[in-house]
C-alpha cells in the first residue's frame, strides 16, 4: 500500500511538472491542441512508468502511421498501467470513464491532451463520446480503445467485447491499430490499492488496419479483435 500511495503521489506531482508544458496550449481549440500537448503528456507517462513505478518496459512492433495521421488503438485491458504504457510509447490518449477527470492534476491534463471522458451509465454520453473520438482521430490524434470495457480480473481476455467504435472507424474510413499488453497487472494489480516496483511489462503494436481492405464494418471489427487476441497469445508465449 505504501508504494501504491507513492505511485499516486508521484504521478500527480510529475503531472504538475509536465503539465507546465501543456497549459500554454489550452486556448487552442480541441482537435488542434493535441498535436502540441501530446509531447509533454507522453513524456509524463514514460516518466511515471519508468521512474515512479519503476516498471521495466519491453516493446515489440512500431506504429505504422504517417506524421499527423490519427488512428484508434485497439487493446486488451489488464491494469491502470495500460493507458500510461500506450500513451508513453505510442503518443495516444484514452477513452475513459468520467471519474478519471476528477483526479487532481491528472484528469485535467488528460483532457487537455485529448482524453475523452464520459459517463458509462448515460446513453447520450456514450454517443457523444463516440462522436468525439471520431472527431479527434480525423484531426490526427490517436485514441486508445479497450473493447473489454474494463480491466480483466483474472488476466484472461473477457468473452464480451464492445466493437462499436471499430465499426464507426470503418464507416469513417479511419485506421485501427491492434495492440496488446501483458503483465501490466503485476505492476498495478486489479481490485486492490497496491503497486509493485520493477515489474516487467510488455507492449506489442500490430500492423495498421485500413477500412478499404475489408468488405464491411462487421468484418473489420471482427478481424481487428482477432488480431488483438493473436498479439495477446504471442505475448503470453514469449513474455
Amino acid at each position: 500500500m505504501a508504494f501504491a500511495a507513492w505511485g499516486l503521489f508521484g504521478g500527480v506531482l510529475a503531472g504538475a511538472f509536465f503539465g507546465l508544458g501543456v497549459v500554454p496550449f489550452w486556448p487552442i481549440p480541441r482537435g488542434r491542441r493535441e498535436r502540441y500537448t501530446m509531447t509533454p503528456a507522453a513524456a509524463w507517462a514514460r516518466f511515471v512508468t519508468k521512474y515512479v513505478l519503476f516498471a521495466r518496459v519491453h516493446t515489440q512492433g512500431e506504429l505504422q502511421l504517417a506524421d499527423g495521421e490519427g488512428a484508434m488503438l485497439l487493446c486488451n485491458h489488464r491494469s491502470w498501467l495500460d493507458p500510461l504504457l500506450l500513451m508513453g510509447w505510442t503518443r495516444s490518449n484514452g477513452l475513459s470513464k468520467r471519474e478519471i477527470l476528477f483526479i487532481p492534476v491528472i484528469g485535467l491534463m488528460g483532457w487537455l491532451c485529448g482524453a475523452v471522458y464520459f459517463d458509462r451509465r448515460e446513453k447520450d454520453a456514450r454517443a457523444r463520446a463516440r462522436d468525439e473520438v471520431l472527431f479527434l482521430v480525423r484531426n490526427g490524434h490517436r485514441i486508445q480503445v479497450f473493447p473489454e470495457g474494463t480491466r480483466s480480473r483474472d488476466g484472461k481476455l473477457r468473452s464480451k467485447v464492445f466493437l462499436t467504435l471499430v465499426r464507426d472507424a470503418w464507416d469513417a474510413g479511419l485506421p485501427v491499430v491492434p495492440c496488446a499488453v501483458m503483465h501490466t497487472d503485476r505492476s498495478l494489480p486489479v481490485g486492490t490499492f497496491t503497486a509493485h516496483p520493477f515489474a516487467d511489462v510488455y507492449l506489442e503494436v500490430g500492423e495498421t488496419m485500413h477500412p478499404a481492405d475489408h468488405e464491411s464494418d462487421e468484418a473489420f471489427a471482427i478481424e481487428a479483435w482477432r488480431r488483438v487476441k493473436a498479439l495477446v497469445a504471442h505475448l503470453e508465449a514469449s513474455a
